[in-house]
């Protein structure tokens, strides 16, 4: 059997690992395709509590992950498959047969494709996009952050020496992460930002990549995680400015945008619109918002994101959601027999609610676990990686803001 895995993130490299751990037969080919030339990889992994889980993520060589023969690297991007044929094909013209095949494309920041060449715009994403912040953090003084989750959080609270503006879409801060109900306790520490002397977090920072991964050229590579920022110091790289300042705009999302010339962000201010109860579409909500400017230096986009699954979708018979992401269900098997998906480029689609009390997000806890059930699925079946699994049952996160644990 040929097992053909793409992308080399957690969720890809998650669910080699479960085929090539599982399956013990000598003819077992398992092939992983990444666009990157590094791979990431859970280590130290350790259960916290019943449910919780927190591990480490190491970004190497795929030889060092993957020791076993009957394992292939490729580095290249697919262009175009042929899921009636069973093949892909690649940039380098290759083309390549499966027996079974699984999409871990991961997802891109929102608008990525048509402001990426701007020098004022940093999507920050990846491991890549995290080395361009400490270049273009040096000239930089008014900063205007967008996005209310993780990687904006850590901004917020680690920047120096520069006015900031921090625009979300949500009624309160961290709404990924917290309840309404603690925002005023959360504010106060961002507000004050990392003193100077403090370990990131309160704790030491386990992400690690080498410097030869972030450049390489080409599509994302694997996103970023937990302790992304343990390499920077923000108090080097941005001093244009005395004096840290955050203003927050709560509630509020992108109306214009104007690149030519100075740059122009027009924002729609969702508190003070008229009769928005009564607005049954998006050009009637927009007409009852005010309208405001902000002429930042710099663009940090750390807000949304979507499916890389382009590519796949040339395939009208396999079924994808409103958002672009591939359906599956809950052993990770889309529309198409033997083509799996995991990972942010997946939807999980159930017919029944198994849980009120899962609901699934963009993080690398998720990642690993659609890719644990996604190599079990590919190998062993759907009815033993339902048996095997309770992921679905209970969403749980462990992570570190601001130098306090959450779970």
């Amino acid at each position: 059997m040929k097992y053909v895995v793409i992308g080399g993130g957690i969720a890809g490299v998650s669910c080699a690992n479960e085929m090539l751990k599982l399956e013990r037969a000598p003819e077992l080919e398992v092939v992983l395709i990444s666009s990157s030339s590094f791979v990431k990889s859970v280590e130290n992994y350790r259960k916290v509590g019943q449910y919780g889980e927190k591990f480490d993520v190491s970004e190497a060589d795929s030889s060092e992950i993957f020791p076993d023969q009957r394992f292939k690297f490729i580095n290249d991007t697919v262009i175009n498959w042929d899921a009636q044929k069973k093949d892909i094909q690649l940039q380098n013209h290759e083309k390549l047969k499966y027996d079974k095949l699984c999409i871990a494309t991961g997802s891109r920041p929102k608008l990525q494709n048509e402001l990426s060449a701007d020098p004022r715009f940093l999507f920050l994403r990846d491991t890549q996009s995290a080395e361009q912040l400490k270049h273009q953090l040096g000239s930089a003084r008014n900063v205007l952050i967008v996005g209310n989750g993780g990687i904006a959080t850590e901004l917020i609270y680690e920047l120096k020496n520069v006015e900031l503006t921090w625009l979300v879409r949500d009624s309160w801060i961290c709404a990924s992460f917290f309840p309404e109900d603690v925002e005023k306790f959360i504010e106060k520490r961002l507000l004050n930002g990392r003193s100077d002397g403090k370990k990131h977090d309160g704790v030491q920072k386990h992400l690690r990549y080498s410097t030869s991964s972030v450049s390489h050229p080409g599509p994302s590579g694997p996103a970023l995680g937990p302790d992304w920022c343990s390499t920077i110091d923000f108090g080097q790289i941005s001093q244009k400015s005395t004096n840290r300042t955050v203003k927050i705009l709560r509630n509020c999302v992108i109306g214009n945008i104007e690149t030519s010339g100075e740059l122009n962000i027009e924002y729609l201010d969702r508190n003070n619109g008229v009769n928005r109860q009564k607005c049954d579409t998006v050009d009637l909500f927009r007409i009852f918002q005010t309208k405001s400017f902000l002429k930042p230096d710099l663009v940090i986009w750390a807000g949304g994101v979507t499916p890389n699954s382009e590519v796949w979708r040339k395939d009208e018979s396999l079924k994808t959601t409103a958002n672009g992401g591939i359906s599956v269900n809950d052993a990770c098997e889309t529309s198409i027999s033997d083509v799996y998906a995991c990972g942010d480029v997946s939807t999980l689609t159930l017919s029944e609610v198994s849980s009120t009390l899962w609901n699934q997000r963009q993080l690398w806890t998720q990642a690993r676990q659609l890719g644990e059930v996604c190599g079990r699925a590919m190998v062993a079946g759907a009815e033993e990686a339902r048996m095997q699994n309770m992921y679905f049952e209970l969403f749980s996160h462990c992570t570190t803001f601001f130098g306090l644990k959450v779970s």
